[in-house]
């Protein structure tokens, strides 16, 4: 028997898949012959499969469009599918024929209007919400925060975010650094002859890319960017792949990974899996022993000596949604996870933990009261108890999806991701510089001087009563004056960023200069000891 050549292969293949779909198109439709779309549509809904919902609640409405529950059906699918523009269109129009909508689409829609900043008309519909149910803490916290969203934006100049170039029309989201450069997640096209299609997304599959960086030398900003390539093809999923937490060394990993095994009504689960780089090349070492075909396990983030673990899941016993939890690895096993508790956890979406140093958890949610979507939070973590979450503001949180941080170990630069710029599921990768210096600032110290350029440092003296004018060296032009106290000490203000010298005249007259450099960090800024030697100009 001859075998056939590949492209016969390849196109005997597709012969048979599309042979499979027709028959399984044809079941549909005599399913379809005792299910109106409507119904099926709802069945769909009910599924969590707002693709093909939406396509059917738009087949039934364009047949009945007298019929309005199929507008808010296909209201529904938008805002589940991260386009609240458009669910809030379709919740007009019924609003239009029924003039107030089912009590639990009042806070979808207060949702949607959050987070296309509608923020009053979000606050008029929180409340009707509220008309049912006075008590319900998170909605009142929603309420306040979006009545005091001044505070958001409070902190704003403390914080750079720069698009990473690495950015293409698919979702780019969740670095992770790694050696020299970042993992990350896409669902951009591959080169793959045949590849797998996410039909809720209608959209390939995420996988895990890695792009190599180099910097420019200037603190942290326009960083170059290697080309993306797949990080490993050995781990790499037919479905969904990442993202992906390292540790020991970057010589371990955890990452998710859509489950071997169908569960119920034939979906998979997203998984944890153990990696480690062995001769190059990393191999899977084992899977999370709490994974499940019956609820989905992700957003792994890993302590470096690899005894924490945080992750996000929808188990049961939550408090609704998706919650955070942990596991503890004890003599050589995995404990069973323990979930955050209620000062973390609410009864929507907490996703993509993040712990700096075991001192800081970092962490999205919807739940929490922010700026709409997701925003991301911090809480500081003492004796394994949690403080109350803190809104990182404007301009890390948006009013629609902010999640996924990391960051180095000095806890100043790293990435988050977003879908701000296009809506939906199309995320991209964002930098981020934190505590940034912001003007006009203060700073103090005192002023020293020495005879001579060498000798011991011991030999400084104080300069008192002398005058310190601050120079703007870009613009030429004096912007503070002031002069030291008896013992030396000195306050200058500067008003804004600049290169700056300073001009020191003491009680002889003599004229000095010296730099003043100003850190670009906040936290980098301490008491400064400007020491001026007299006569080192001298003789020449």
């Amino acid at each position: 028997m001859t075998v056939p050549s590949k492209p016969y292969r390849v196109l005997l293949l597709s012969i048979v898949q599309l042979i499979v779909v027709n028959q399984a198109l044809a079941q549909q439709t005599v399913f379809g012959l005792f299910r109106s779309d409507g119904s099926l549509a709802n069945k769909y809904y009910e599924e969590k499969n707002y693709q093909d919902a939406l396509l059917l609640y738009q087949n039934a409405a364009r047949k009945k469009p007298s019929v309005s529950e199929y507008e808010l059906g296909i209201a529904r699918c938008y805002y589940s599918l991260k386009q609240p523009g458009q669910a809030i269109g379709y919740y007009d129009k019924y609003l239009e024929d029924k003039r107030t909508l089912p009590w639990s689409d009042l806070y979808l829609y207060a949702e949607a209007q959050a987070a296309t900043s509608n923020y009053r008309t979000a606050i008029e519909y929180y409340r009707k919400y509220l008309a049912k149910d006075s008590n319900d803490e998170m909605v009142i916290k929603k309420i306040w925060r979006l009545n005091n969203l001044q505070y958001l934006y409070e902190d704003s100049a403390q914080y750079e975010v720069r698009s990473v170039p690495l950015n293409t029309d698919a979702g780019e989201l969740c670095a992770s650094f790694y050696k020299n450069g970042i993992v990350f997640m896409s669902n951009r096209k591959g080169t793959e002859v045949i590849e797998n299609v996410n039909a809720a997304l209608n959209a390939p599959f995420y996988k895990i890319y890695f792009s190599g960086i180099m910097d420019n030398g200037s603190d942290n900003q326009g960083k170059i960017y290697s080309e993306s390539t797949p990080f490993d093809l050995e781990l790499t999923s037919r479905f969904n792949a990442g993202p992906a937490s390292f540790y020991g060394g970057d010589s371990k990993m955890v990452f998710v990974s859509s489950g071997r095994e169908t569960g119920a009504k034939g979906k998979r689960t997203l998984q944890l899996y153990f990696a480690e780089l062995k001769s190059g090349k990393w191999s899977m070492t084992e899977s999370f022993p709490y994974n499940s075909s019956q609820y989905s396990i992700s957003d792994p983030s890993i302590s470096e000596d690899g005894t924490m673990l945080y992750f996000s899941s929808d188990m049961a016993g939550g408090f609704g949604g998706r919650d955070l939890y942990r596991s503890t690895f004890e003599n050589g096993k995995w404990m069973r996870p323990v979930n955050l508790g209620e000062a973390i956890n609410t009864s929507q979406d907490e996703v993509f933990p993040y712990v700096h140093l075991n001192k800081t958890l970092y962490f999205s949610s919807n739940g929490h009261p922010g700026m709409g979507g997701l925003d991301i939070f911090k809480s500081a973590i003492i004796e394994n108890l949690f403080s109350d979450p803190d809104n990182m503001g404007y301009p890390v949180n948006s009013s629609q999806d902010d999640f996924g941080i990391t960051l180095d170990a000095r806890e100043t630069h790293g990435y988050f991701s977003s879908n701000r710029m296009h809506g939906g599921f199309n995320d991209d990768l964002f930098e981020l510089d934190m505590d940034l210096q912001t003007y006009p600032v203060t700073i103090s110290g005192i002023l020293k001087y020495k005879e001579v350029t060498w000798g011991d440092s011991l030999a400084l003296e104080i300069m008192p009563h002398t005058k310190i004018t601050l120079i703007d060296n870009v613009r030429n032009k004096v912007v503070h004056e002031s002069v030291t106290s008896s013992n030396g000490y000195f306050n200058i203000v500067i008003p804004y960023f600049s290169t700056y010298v300073i001009k020191v005249i003491g009680e002889d007259e003599q004229e000095h200069m010296a730099v003043l450099e100003i850190p670009k960090r906040r936290k980098d800024l301490s008491d400064h000891e400007i020491v001026i030697v007299k006569n080192l100009f001298k003789g020449n």
